[in-house]
């Protein structure tokens, strides 16, 4: 937010790898938990919030007229814009993270994988995320508020090392394959949402049905 870009990407980045690293670890030291697990999901939701958070202030920063007055109507139309379809976005993760941990059990990724979902939901997780679609869906869920806070900063003014170094088509093309990948992500969350409260309708009518 103090439009220290390169030190928030480089964060990103440094957080990021500890995520992979941490995961690496436990799993070759014997060290995995259910509170460890529980753990790297909230750690995973708090850093995309942050970074959401720090776009939606680059996407409304300098909304207003050259007199620095008074909004300027297309702009505060952008910024609102922008602010409704982030914040779905972090409200949709955390909703997914409360109904997944609602559902979990020990093997609920291979649940997943070979239950009743989508063929498109147990594609991303196969092999616990460890094939295309599943490698996609990580991609969106990472790199596209990462990608949003970059766009936005560039069109404030703002640079990073990454938009020295890259062409700015190549960022544009890593950015839009970020959406699709995020896209793809809603869709896996927004059918554990759906399923978890369908569980939970469902448990409501036995119990009316019993009394």
């Amino acid at each position: 937010m103090r439009r220290q870009h390169n030190d928030a990407l480089n964060t990103w980045i440094l957080a990021s790898l500890l995520d992979l690293i941490d995961g690496i670890a436990a799993r070759r030291l014997d060290q995995c938990s259910s509170f460890g697990i529980l753990l790297d999901v909230i750690a995973d939701n708090v850093l995309r919030t942050i970074v959401w958070i720090a776009t939606i202030s680059e996407a409304c920063r300098g909304k207003q007229t050259t007199d620095g007055t008074s909004p300027n109507g297309a702009a505060v139309d952008d910024c609102m814009t922008a602010v409704c379809i982030y914040a779905a976005i972090v409200i949709l993760e955390w909703v997914t993270f409360v109904s997944s941990q609602a559902m979990q059990t020990s093997h609920w990724k291979k649940e997943m994988e070979t239950g009743q979902p989508p063929a498109i939901v147990r594609s991303v997780f196969k092999n616990g995320f460890r094939n295309p679609a599943g490698f996609f869906a990580v991609y969106g869920l990472f790199v596209a508020p990462l990608g949003s806070y970059v766009w936005h900063s560039a069109r404030q003014g703002g640079s990073t090392w990454a938009n020295e170094m890259l062409p700015e088509r190549i960022v544009v093309i890593l950015i839009c394959l970020s959406y699709v990948g995020r896209g793809l992500s809603a869709f896996v969350e927004l059918w554990m949402c759906r399923n978890f409260f369908r569980v939970v309708i469902s448990d409501e009518a036995d119990k009316k049905k019993q009394s």
